[in-house]
Parts: structure tokens; C-alpha cells; sequence
């Protein structure tokens, strides 16, 4: 509240001319409410001074100052502004200067949800996780992190260093739940190089840019860099031949085409310089990489060729949700003689609100959604469809007087993009009309409404794009304005020509496979994916972001098809001159027959294909047509199938559906592999599934160091020992990777066989509470016999449990005590 407070201050002086500007760096930044009320103040300052330097932008104005008023629910002065008291915006003036109060919408089924997002009357509170989230010493050093933000990133961060050579692990952590720390530490935890494939610029350069602050090291300028067009090479290329280099983030385009770092590539990966590869919003290989993308899932038989001349790299895909479909394409392209560990976090948004306007025909939905975009809060993205529908409605707002506003689409070059995506993260604009391609790699925080003014063409496009809003953990808005009956059909048209008819499937591939330009050898084909279909091809339907050359896109979605249905394998992929060139082998029976045979044998796949794009779309359209009956949440829930059901409001509900609130965040069992533990190293283990040392306060820690060296990875900790643990991680010269837990999250892991976490040795450090130590020994008690597990138990004395009537030597039978403990 003092931050509110004295930010009202100074913005009624800057407005009376009293300082010349506001120093918004002195207002303390204690969470993000404070990072959201701070922003809404300069943006109203730099649309006032935009105002000031031309008249045009008084809406612009005036949309920020609403935002402002109902936010910090205060009276403003401005002497110089005359504003009509029946103003399209609401604002109101008395005797102490202009007023807003938020007023309801008479088309809005639920409007308490707008109120709600304007966070006038939000209190703040910082969600609290109970469990030991404590770092290691590896990462402290790396980082200064002693903490993970959540448990869920807690298991998201070890699950991945704990992944082994050539294993694929895909993990899901939830939006803002920090999942490039998993990238930032992969990247150290060995020497050598670790290749991050993003799918945009804007990604590249915010994950460089939050790396290099991150990581505490001296040389971080000389080992991190992120290429995209237009970057110098020569840095990269010498890093990378010098052995330097620790992270690239680089686009898969540039891995599959450029032939500089398709070089330095294959060079580091001969000297097994190559340790991670790491793709980034992973769904997009799936999503986008059956079409306009190609070049994700040409991804597969690059990666396949570094692995075979480098068994030690390790991959690592990364999203925040997965469906089922796309976990299954994944594994099927990714996985390596079945390596493969799923690290499930999934988790729905706690943050946007949703909410749906009618419009009874063309005329009403403009005047409605030009009156949505003038009083939801912001920032706020506009959704459309195509870019054509993005120009329309920024003419239309620039009737409006609406003139701060920016388009980004599949026509947006890359410059524009970079430029765009600078001024949007720097509040330079507010409002952001779209199609699909904006969003991935925007790391705006505080985007409060998400208005779409189409149907997207699933639950997962759509839960995307309304993801831009709320990424700051505060409430957002996610508002559809539609006219059922011609957004319906527009959206349907789209969908139904994602897939290509049976016969032009067997027909490109018949005229790519019998075709004089595809060479034959023992082994396969390599086929010139330019090679014109023998059809007349003419209504072959092209997305929005397609490359221009139509019918090498679409041979090359007939051969992606015929991969991801194992008809196929696709051994090398060549780029010579923009042409591609697949080599494949294995080629199934099934294609080999007549064109006619061909098809016969397609038809499934292709009607399963299409089924899965239909379904998708028709899930979405329930929600739509049922708006007000079911909960919109449900069409998530159905979409990702490791999800709870939360929805924080929609128009069929009043109230909090939350049924994730308890819940473990792990939501599939990892029970393998295990973790490699050679039990002969340790004096007295070998034949036993427990051992019992004694060491003072000073010596266990020293133990740890001296045992992890052996792979002993898991220690289990009471309780009551933050202190001993945060002395630990801050003072070991030992950068071990141990994963910390507390007893509660241990038995979660190993009641559910997560044996992927809690398995070969296994360090439980005791407090000198007896009856605490009794407990958690029993509690661990029934996993000692299960081979999965040896137990190494590390007290300070021999403690009596007046309970059992025992010391602790007697309750585990036989084994030794070990004092002057010797490796």
C-alpha cells in the first residue's frame, strides 16, 4: 500500500508540473503486484507524454489513464486536459479532478471478472510451498539460488540433471514456473557444449539475456550466445571451436541449413564436445512442425546422426503442457532404443478468468469488440485469425482515434518482429492485435486480457495464446467475442484442410518415390523434395506461414506424414541450395504397391489424422456453444490428460474449481532408470540394505561431500534442520549435485515408486530429536527391503526411543556402527 501510495504522489506532481519525471527505480519491487501497479503508472506517464507531443493520441491516453484511475482507485488533476464528461471511456470529473469507477458492461454474463482484473482491491498474498525446496551446492554456486521457486521446479530441475547419456527426458513445468533453470544448469553441470533449440528470435535473446544475469561466472560473455540472422558467426565459431562455449540458443532452421553450424556442430559433436540438446517449447514440434515449421521434425534424423558418433548427449524437451498426441509423436521421434523419461508437472493456469460476448451479427461484434478493447484493463493482445483481419481491426481503432497500436503476424518480418517485441516488453504500446504467430518467447509479464476474436482450431492453440496473459501469477482475463455462426465456419474451413486427401498423399508420394530425380541405393531412397506431384494439385490448400515453395512443403508433409505412422525412416536430411533432400530407408510394404494399393493402405492413418484435428476442434466448439452450461476449464482438463481440473471463473460458475490444490506436483510415476550405485565402495553396504553411521555435527556434512563422489545422490533430511542444510549449500567446496528432501517429500516419492529420484544409496540425516528420528525411521522403514534402496543412516549418537524401548542399533538388526568411518 505505500508503494500505491507514494506512486500517487508522484505522478499528481509530474501531472502539475511540480518534477520534471518520475523515478520509477526507487519504488521497491517486492513481488509482482508491486511490478504491476509500478507499470501501470508508466505507462500512463509515457501515453500522457505521447498525448503531450500530439493531440492524435488522446485515447491512447485515455485508455491508460482509465487503467490507472480504477488500479489505484483515486481522483487525478490534470489542468491542461478538458475532457467531455460523456467520453467512450468512462472517466468521470468532480471537484477534485477525473475519477473512473469500474461500471458494468451490459453484454458481459460475468463482469465481477473484470473488476477483479483491474486489482484495485488485490492483496497480495505469496503463495507458500511447505515442502524443503533448498538447492544444492552445484547450484548455489552456479546461481546464488539457495531455493527453488516450487517443488515443482524442484523435481522439473533434478529430474533433468539427473538424466543419463543418450536418454530423452520431456518435462512439463507450468508457465512461470522456471523452467529455464533446467537449461542453465544442464549447461554446467558437465564441460562442454549445450545447444538450446528455441522457436523464435525473441526467445533466443531473453533466454541470453536471463542467462548471463543468472549464471555467476566470470567469462559468462565468452560462453553463452544465442544466433539468429543477421548475428556474427565469428564469436560463436571460436567459442565453440576453443571448447569455451556452454550454451547456444539457435533456431532448428539454422541447425538444419546453415552449413556453418551444421559444421561446427558435427566438429564438436566428434570430439564429444556435445552434451545437451535441449528443445525448447517442445509442443512445437508437433504443432507447428507438420507445416509451416519443416524443419522441427527434420530435428529427429539430425539429432539421430550426432548420436550415433556421440552416445554420451542427453536430450531434453521442455513445455509447459503436453497432450497425448503430441507426447506420442515426441517419443516416437525422440527416443532412442525406448531412453526415455516423462517428468510430468503439468498444471492448468491459476490465472485467467474466461468469458464469452455474443454478437448477433458482423456490425454488433465490431461495436462490441471496439468497446471490449477500450475498457478491459491492459496491456491487452487482440487475437484474429489471419493477418488481413490484424490490419482490418487496427484501421479500425485508428478510426477510433485508437492510433498506439501494432500488428504482429506471419507477415511481420524478423526485424519488425525484434522491434516489436522490444516496444511491447518496454510499454511503449498497449495494445497488440495478432494472429497465432505472436506469443511463443514473449516474456511480457503483465498482459492482463487476451481477447480473442476468432475460435482458435483446439484447446491447446487456444490455451497458448490466452497463456500470454497473467505469466506475473495475477488474475487476467480470457474474453471470446464471436459471431457463432461465421466464426464457426471460418475456423471449420481451416481445420478440415490440415490434412491432405488420401489420394494426393499417395499421389505425391508415388510421383516422389517412382520419380528418375530419386536416387536408389542398397540401403534407401534420397529423394529431391522438389519434385512436381503428377496431379493436378491446384487446390492444395497453404497455411498462413507457409514457405513459398507449395510443393516442396507439401512433399515434405507427406513424408513427416509417413514417419510419424512408422512407414519410414528418415536417416539424413540434406539442404542444398534452399532444396531439401530426405534419404530414408525402412520402407514398409504398404508403399511399395500400386498407387491404388497405396491409398487403400493410407486411408486409415489419413482418417486417423483428420479424426484427431476434427475431435480437437469440436472440443473447443462444445465449449463455445455451451458457454454458460459447462465449465470451459473441462475442455483443458479433456485436452491434457495429466491435468486437475482449476478454473479460477467462467460464465457457468460463481465459484473456485480447484482440485489441484493438495496434490503432489509429480503426476507420473518415474520409476526408472534407477540411479547407478556401486554399494561396494562404501565400507559394510555391500551386504546389507542399511547401514548406521555416527558423526558429529561438523563431520556428517564433510561425509556428504565424500560420499556423493560415490553417486550417492538423495539425502533425506528432518525437518528441522534449514539452518545445517543452508550452511551447507553455502559453504561446501564440494559442487556435488545431491537432491535435498524433506521426509514428506520422500515418502510422496517413494510410496509412488519414483524410484528415478530415491533409489541406490541413499543418505538420511537424522536431528537429535529422538522421537522426530523414530518417526521418520519408521516411515522409511518399509522401503528397506525392496532392492531398489541401501539405506545409509547418519546420526550424531546412538539415541534410545523410549517408545521401543531400543536404541537405534537394535531396531536395525545386526548391522554395524561405524564411527571412524573410512571409504
Amino acid at each position: 500500500m505505500r508503494n500505491k501510495r507514494n506512486i500517487v504522489k508522484q505522478v499528481q506532481k509530474y501531472f502539475n508540473n511540480e518534477i520534471e519525471e518520475i523515478d520509477f527505480d526507487e519504488f521497491k519491487k517486492r513481488h509482482s503486484y508491486d511490478r504491476y501497479i509500478i507499470n501501470t503508472a508508466k505507462r500512463l506517464v509515457k501515453n500522457y507524454n505521447l498525448y503531450r507531443s500530439n493531440s492524435i493520441y488522446l485515447n491512447d491516453f485515455l485508455i491508460s489513464f482509465r487503467d490507472y484511475l480504477i488500479t489505484f482507485n483515486v481522483t487525478v488533476e490534470i489542468k491542461d486536459l478538458d475532457l467531455n464528461e460523456h467520453n467512450a471511456f468512462n472517466i468521470g470529473k468532480d471537484q477534485n479532478g477525473y475519477f473512473a469507477r469500474y461500471q458494468n458492461i451490459d453484454y458481459i454474463k460475468k463482469n465481477e471478472f473484470i473488476k477483479d482484473t483491474f486489482l484495485s482491491d488485490y492483496k497480495y498474498r505469496e503463495e507458500k510451498d511447505s515442502s524443503n525446496l533448498y538447492t544444492n551446492p552445484f547450484i548455489y554456486k552456479l546461481t546464488t539460488y539457495e531455493k527453488f521457486k516450487t517443488l515443482s521446479q524442484k523435481i522439473a530441475v533434478e529430474g533433468a540433471l539427473n538424466t543419463p547419456n543418450t536418454y530423452t527426458s520431456l518435462i512439463s513445468l507450468p508457465t512461470g514456473g522456471g523452467k529455464s533453470l533446467v537449461t542453465q544448469t544442464m549447461a554446467y553441470q558437465r564441460e562442454g557444449l549445450t545447444v538450446v533449440i528455441v522457436p523464435t528470435v525473441s526467445l533466443a535473446i531473453d533466454q541470453l539475456r536471463v542467462s548471463k544475469q543468472v549464471i555467476q561466472r566470470p567469462n559468462v560473455d565468452e560462453e553463452i550466445f544465442e544466433y539468429h540472422s543477421g548475428v556474427n558467426t565469428i564469436d560463436i565459431a571460436k567459442a565453440i571451436k576453443n571448447q569455451t562455449a556452454r550454451l547456444l540458443f539457435i533456431s532448428p532452421e539454422a541447425l538444419i541449413k546453415n552449413s556453418v553450424f551444421n559444421k561446427l556442430i558435427n566438429d564438436a559433436n566428434k570430439k564429444r564436445y556435445l552434451k545437451n540438446i535441449i528443445i525448447d517449447e517442445a509442443h512445437i514440434v508437433v504443432d507447428w512442425g507438420a507445416s509451416f515449421r519443416i524443419d522441427y521434425q527434420c530435428l529427429e534424423s539430425w539429432r539421430n546422426k550426432l548420436i550415433k558418433a556421440n552416445n554420451t548427449i542427453r536430450t531434453i524437451l521442455l513445455s509447459a503442457t503436453f497432450e497425448r498426441q503430441t507426447v506420442k509423436v515426441l517419443k516416437n521421434l525422440f527416443s532412442t532404443d525406448n531412453k526415455w523419461i516423462e517428468i510430468r508437472c503439468d498444471a492448468l493456469r491459476h490465472e485467467p478468468r474466461f468469458t464469452l460476448v455474443e454478437a448477433r451479427n458482423e456490425f454488433d461484434k465490431k461495436d462490441k469488440y471496439l468497446e471490449l478493447i477500450k475498457k478491459l484493463p491492459h496491456p491487452l493482445i487482440v487475437y484474429v485469425s489471419s493477418p488481413y483481419d490484424a490490419e482490418k481491426i487496427k484501421g479500425e481503432l485508428n478510426s477510433e482515434g485508437i492510433y498506439n497500436v501494432r500488428t504482429f503476424t506471419g507477415k511481420t518480418n524478423e526485424k519488425e518482429r525484434r522491434l516489436l517485441i522490444d516496444q511491447w516488453v518496454n510499454d511503449e504500446f498497449q495494445i497488440m492485435v495478432a494472429t497465432s504467430a505472436f506469443g511463443v518467447g514473449v516474456d511480457k509479464s503483465d498482459v492482463r486480457t487476451v481477447l480473442h476474436l476468432y475460435i482458435p482450431e483446439n484447446p491447446n492453440q487456444y490455451y497458448q495464446e490466452l497463456g500470454r496473459g497473467g505469466r506475473d501469477r495475477l488474475p487476467c482475463l480470457s474474453v471470446m467475442c464471436l459471431y457463432k455462426a461465421s466464426d464457426d465456419q471460418s475456423t471449420f474451413n481451416k481445420v478440415s484442410k490440415h490434412v491432405l486427401t488420401t489420394e494426393k498423399i499417395a499421389g505425391r508420394w508415388d510421383s516422389m518415390f517412382n520419380n528418375i530425380k530419386s536416387h536408389r541405393d542398397e540401403y534407401g531412397v534420397l529423394i529431391d523434395t522438389s519434385i512436381r506431384p503428377n496431379y493436378n494439385y491446384d487446390d492444395d490448400y497453404q497455411v498462413e506461414n507457409e514457405i513459398n515453395n507449395a510443393d516442396v512443403n507439401w512433399n515434405i508433409y507427406v513424408l513427416l506424414f509417413l514417419r510419424r505412422y512408422n512407414l519410414i525412416r528418415i536417416q539424413e536430411i540434406q539442404v542444398n541450395e534452399g532444396k531439401y533432400y530426405f534419404y530414408i530407408n525402412d520402407i514398409n510394404q504398404q508403399l511399395l504397391g500400386s498407387k491404388g494399393e497405396v491409398a487403400l493402405n493410407i486411408e486409415p492413418l489419413r482418417e486417423q489424422e483428420s479424426k484427431y484435428y476434427n475431435d480437437a476442434y469440436h472440443l473447443i466448439k462444445s465449449a463455445v456453444l455451451n458457454d454458460g452450461k459447462d465449465c470451459w476449464s473441462e475442455m483443458f482438463y479433456d485436452t491434457y490428460n495429466l491435468v486437475s481440473q482449476y478454473c479460477a471463473g467462467c460464465d457457468e460458475h460463481s465459484r473456485l474449481i480447484e482440485y489441484d490444490s493438495k496434490e503432489f506436483p509429480l503426476k507420473k510415476t518415474v520409476c526408472e532408470p534407477l540411479i547407478s550405485f556401486d554399494s561396494h565402495s562404501i565400507k559394510g553396504l555391500s551386504n546389507n540394505n542399511e547401514i548406521i553411521i555416527t558423526l558429529n555435527e561438523n563431520d556428517r556434512w564433510d561425509f556428504m561431500n565424500r560420499i556423493s563422489r560415490y553417486n550417492v545422490k538423495t539425502l533425506i533430511v528432518n525437518d528441522d534442520m534449514d539452518s545445517e542444510i543452508s550452511e551447507y549449500i553455502k559453504t561446501s567446496d564440494h559442487l556435488n549435485e545431491l537432491m535435498i528432501f524433506d521426509l514428506k517429500t520422500a515418502m510422496q516419492l517413494l510410496s509412488e515408486g519414483n524410484n528415478y529420484y530415491i533409489s541406490g544409496g541413499v543418505a538420511v540425516m537424522y536431528s537429535n530429536d529422538e522421537q522426530q528420528a523414530y518417526e521418520m525411521y519408521r516411515k522409511l522403514f518399509r522401503y528397506r527391503n525392496t532392492g531398489n534402496v541401501k539405506f545409509i543412516h547418519i546420526i550424531e549418537h546412538d539415541m534410545y526411543f523410549e517408545s521401543q524401548q531400543k536404541k537405534f542399533t537394535d531396531i536395525i538388526n545386526g548391522i554395524s556402527v561405524l564411527s571412524n568411518f573410512i571409504i
